[in-house]
């Protein structure tokens, strides 16, 4: 009986969220083995044919041929939502290497969040798989050794109000496990990297909304982690605090994946060094920014962080003396924001 007790939630439906065993999983031999399944050629057998990838993928350097972390492959996943069946991801399938970061661009609803759950085993995919180090997500016995290491910032904040940044980012470090030994020289690396020591004394519940981000990407990189999934990491942040957050992301991508979704098509040209460009649950272009944009694009964008003492009409001006067809775009009391021809990359430098 308490064999069954201890067994029996995790065969029970976990609702919207979590991964089920079957009732008989005990007979499966990857319950009793830690040899795992060499899902290569499933896979390669799996995308054959499913997508063009010399069409909408760029190879990857060579150095990175051999590095892939992340393997995505026919994803489909459904739901069902007031008695239709609802598309959330279409065949899906590309690879995520180590060393680098990869961005999930697209606008809301089309299967980017979707697709974090299922990398973080929060929902298992309808159908494909999709592998992290050799381990299936869906395999609740293999995503446990994922989620060792694994970091997470979710969408949605979750932090203890009552408790100030640094406590919240101590009692994280302690669930993640991290050695007492280690743990407040860790916690007061996070705090540093993020810039959050004149904060770290506020109540969670007294941030604002930018803030709560910065200590939510805190605590997933907690701990150092191999994988790193940030679901819209740097919503809400202010220009400064992105930036701070983008050079925390660059300075630990060196021998990890790094995967983050995001509505900004700045923050991927700068941050991400492939990009995956999803509609409507599908892949439409995979590279880098040069191959997106030789596909897609219609020129580069110039963003400057301006003061109130800036004069736009003379900035422009300015900036029009080098490139005549320079476009201004956006304009806030944050920065102006400019679109630049590609035919015109030979002038950048003049500027």
């Amino acid at each position: 009986f308490v064999v069954a007790a201890q067994e029996l939630p995790s065969v029970l439906s976990p609702g919207e969220f979590g991964l089920r065993r079957t009732p008989f999983f005990f007979m499966n031999p990857s319950f009793w083995s830690k040899h795992r399944k060499n899902y290569k050629e499933l896979y390669e057998s799996s995308i054959n044919g499913s997508l063009s990838f010399s069409e909408i993928v760029e190879p990857v350097p060579s150095e990175f041929q051999g590095k892939e972390a992340i393997r995505i492959s026919c994803v489909q996943k459904t739901f069902r939502k007031k008695g239709e069946t609802v598309e959330a991801l279409r065949n899906l399938s590309f690879d995520i290497y180590e060393g680098q970061i990869t961005a999930l661009l697209g606008h809301s609803g089309t299967g980017k969040t979707t697709l974090m759950n299922i990398l973080c085993g929060l929902c298992p995919p309808t159908d494909g798989f999709v592998s992290v180090y050799g381990h299936r997500v869906s395999e609740i016995d293999e995503m446990l050794e994922v989620r060792q290491i694994a970091g997470v910032c979710p969408q949605a904040d979750i932090h203890f109000d009552i408790l100030t940044v640094e406590e919240n980012l101590s009692i994280f470090a302690a669930i993640k496990g991290i050695p007492q030994n280690d743990l407040i020289q860790e916690v007061q690396k996070v705090l540093l990297d993020l810039e959050m020591q004149p904060i770290r004394d506020n109540q969670a519940k007294k941030l604002s909304g930018g803030q709560k981000r910065r200590l939510s990407v805190g605590v997933a990189v907690l701990g150092n982690p191999k994988v790193l999934l940030l679901d819209e990491p740097t919503a809400g942040m202010d220009p400064c605090s992105r930036h701070i957050v983008w050079n925390l992301l660059r300075s630990r991508k060196a021998n990890r994946v790094t995967v983050f979704s995001t509505h900004f098509m700045d923050e991927a040209d700068i941050l991400a060094d492939r990009k995956a460009v999803i509609s409507q649950g599908m892949l439409k272009c995979l590279g880098s920014s040069l191959f997106l944009k030789s596909k897609w694009g219609i020129g580069y964008r110039l963003s400057m962080h301006i003061d109130a003492y800036c004069n736009t009409e003379a900035t422009t001006s300015l900036i029009r003396q080098h490139i005549p067809a320079a476009s201004l775009i956006q304009q806030n009391h944050e920065q102006l924001v400019y679109t630049l021809p590609l035919k015109d990359m030979d002038k950048f430098a003049g500027i």
